[in-house]
């Protein structure tokens, strides 16, 4: 793998400069701001830097993470309760044909997809702690509303409203983890807030069957009351939460002015550099400005490797959505009754909730992202494949298979959206970018909520079978990626060595430490700064993260 640089919202660049900016990151000095990544502390200056560093960091992690996930966790729920209800008779009270019931699920993604990055404009425009409460509390309302429907239509008019509401939420939140940590912490963070994923199918199951005894109670069926309660538990969070939710860190009011300005510096060291600090305010100011939007927009439709992440990302959303809508069905298909099916999706989703912390905390700590999302692939592999050549009267080997399948589907998730966003530059182009790449990923839900079919049970093999496709196309373009960041990192190493080494003759040939040496390092500097500003993660001084 290629060797890292501090630089950018969660990326990195080489510091090809004049001598004292060519060392390597195992070769220099730590920086004064940031937390050691290995290594033993040698000064006393290192050791308060850390200590500081993760006394801040557990305060912003108990004001933010907590609440996002909380969120997050309520938002799902409202999302995958349908399945639940399903089990429920729901599709026997509203007569609903299995075609009806595929659209009402299908609904959601193709506007939860579409509504994207209009949401990611509103959440730079707005300020994340009105935008993200609003969208949950309006998810909450529909989920409310989907509890009254009368008829097929309603219900996917409902689901389709719900799409619209929530799509705001998930890539918002992925922003904001951006907009607080730098790039070799964000994974955990983002597995912490993913994790109410895995905790909200869990969640739902116990959920469902303690709701679903409130059958008959004021006339209405237990499936409505679990729809009718789970959104009314939303709209109370989310209320509380525009109290709660943190902006950026210059608006943190539970910071001191110095606290402030020391996790600032931090976020700008991992986005410039330390060389940041030789340049004057008017320079700064000058290269700081923000970029028009066509520029960004060209730069993130023009980009083919967010294209092909997400097809890695098809290949984690087609799998997550089939398992979190379908899996109580499947279970009950195995023989089970409606309250045991759901009672066994628990197991699953805990132990994907503690699989995908304790992957995304070894990928911060190596600072590698691919191999750990190839791991989680394999084991998807390896699960769907068990599940799809399960004999027909080893029924348990069906719930092995997807009990080792969402083992790998849940600790890929987060992986792989860090994995993109730390490779992204500028912040503009970062919020466009993850707000396209989560929301063309999600059509992925669209086509995985179909893929396990009334007419297929009980055995579902030709679902099985398409996540197995999908999995192996998120595989290839891994691959594909991992390789071309390698290449692309290669090539841009030997041509800042050379420019490094022509600024080198240049400082010799003026005298070293004379005026006119001095003047040509800190124009090396300065376009050195621009290229970064302008270019973002094509300038030549920025490396991918691996």
């Amino acid at each position: 793998m290629a060797h890292f640089y501090h630089f950018n919202f969660h990326s990195s660049i080489g510091h090809h400069g004049p001598k004292r900016t060519l060392k390597r990151d195992s070769e220099k000095e730590a920086p004064k701001v940031t937390t050691p990544a290995a290594g033993t502390l040698e000064t006393a200056s290192e050791i308060l830097a850390h200590q500081t560093t993760k006394r801040i960091l557990h305060r912003v992690d108990l004001r933010l993470v907590p609440i996002l996930s909380l969120l997050y966790l309520l938002c799902f729920l409202c999302r995958q309760n349908i399945g639940n209800a399903k089990i429920f008779h729901m599709t026997n009270d509203l007569h609903l044909t299995t075609q009806q019931y595929q659209i009402a699920l299908t609904a959601f993604f193709f506007s939860y997809s579409t509504f994207d990055i209009p949401c990611n404009v509103m959440l730079k425009k707005l300020r994340p702690s009105v935008w993200l409460p609003l969208v949950t509390l309006l998810s909450g309302v529909v989920t409310v509303c989907m509890g009254v429907v009368k008829n097929a239509d309603e219900l996917i008019v409902v689901r389709m409203f719900l799409g619209m509401t929530e799509c705001g939420l998930f890539p918002g939140v992925a922003y904001v983890i951006t907009m607080w940590y730098c790039k070799k912490e964000a994974q955990f963070r983002q597995a912490l807030f993913f994790c109410a994923a895995s905790m909200a199918g869990a969640f739902a199951g116990l959920l469902a069957v303690i709701l679903s005894k409130m059958d008959g109670l004021g006339g209405q069926e237990g499936w409505r009351w679990i729809l009718i309660i789970e959104g009314l538990l939303t709209v109370v969070v989310a209320i509380c939460a525009f109290f709660i939710v943190l902006d950026t860190p210059e608006r943190a009011k539970f910071l001191t002015k110095d606290e402030k300005e020391f996790l600032l510096r931090r976020l700008e060291v991992d986005q410039f550099g330390e060389e940041e600090d030789e340049l004057t305010e008017a320079e700064k100011a000058q290269i700081h400005t923000d970029l028009p939007s066509s520029q960004i927009f060209k730069s993130v439709f023009t980009d083919w490797h967010i294209y092909a992440h997400i097809l890695v990302f098809y290949g984690i959303s087609c799998p997550l959505y089939s398992i979190s809508l379908c899996l109580p069905s499947i279970v009950k298909e195995l023989g089970y009754t409606s309250t045991q099916a759901n009672f066994l999706t628990v197991p699953i989703y805990i132990t994907a909730c503690l699989l995908s912390l304790s992957t995304a905390y070894l990928s911060d700590r190596t600072g590698k992202r691919a191999v750990f999302i190839a791991i989680s692939y394999t084991t998807m592999f390896t699960g769907f494949l068990i599940a799809a050549l399960r004999p027909g009267h080893l029924p348990g080997l069906a719930y092995a298979g997807m009990f080792i399948a969402a083992c790998g589907v849940y600790p890929a998730f987060p992986g792989m959206i860090t994995w993109c966003s730390n490779n992204l530059a500028s912040s503009g182009k970062r919020a466009i970018a993850m707000a396209l790449h989560i929301g063309m990923g999600s059509f992925g839900g669209a086509m995985g909520a179909n893929f396990y079919r009334a007419q297929d049970k009980p055995l579902y093999r030709l679902g099985h079978w398409l996540n197995l496709g999908f999995v192996c196309l998120g595989g290839v373009a891994i691959a594909v990626i991992y390789f071309s960041y390698r290449m692309e990192n290669k090539r841009r190493g030997c041509v800042c060595a050379r420019l490094a080494e022509e600024l080198e003759k240049g400082i010799e040939k003026a005298g070293r430490g004379t005026e006119e040496g001095e003047k040509l390092r800190r124009e090396f500097v300065v376009r050195r700064e621009e290229s970064l500003a302008h270019e973002g993660d094509r300038s030549v001084w920025f490396r991918y993260m691996m």
